[in-house]
């Protein structure tokens, strides 16, 4: 099963390997670490993302950012509203 958590953007980079156009990115999860993952560009800049608070579900070593996908915006990251420690767990 899968924790949800909050985790923070400290780095993004292209990630030239994958299928689609997508960004390979380092996560910081408070106490739990770091980790990386990808996401697909959508309509996200690099230099928008450093920094962001994100949803991450997190399994053991993996982790996966938590998106929308919306017919009319694309791909949406879901975050929190409100600036929160990394790490604070998602109920």
């Amino acid at each position: 099963m899968s924790d949800l958590v909050v985790g923070r953007i400290v780095a993004v980079d292209d990630h030239p390997g994958a299928r689609a156009p997508s960004y390979l990115l380092r996560v910081t999860l408070g106490t739990r670490g770091e980790r990386e993952t990808s996401i697909e560009r959508g309509s996200y800049e690099r230099d928008e993302l450093v920094g962001l608070q994100v949803v991450v579900a997190v399994h053991g070593d993996e982790a996966n950012v938590v998106a929308a996908r919306s017919h009319g915006a694309g791909l949406v990251l879901l975050r929190p509203d409100r600036e929160v420690e990394d790490g604070t767990v998602v109920a």
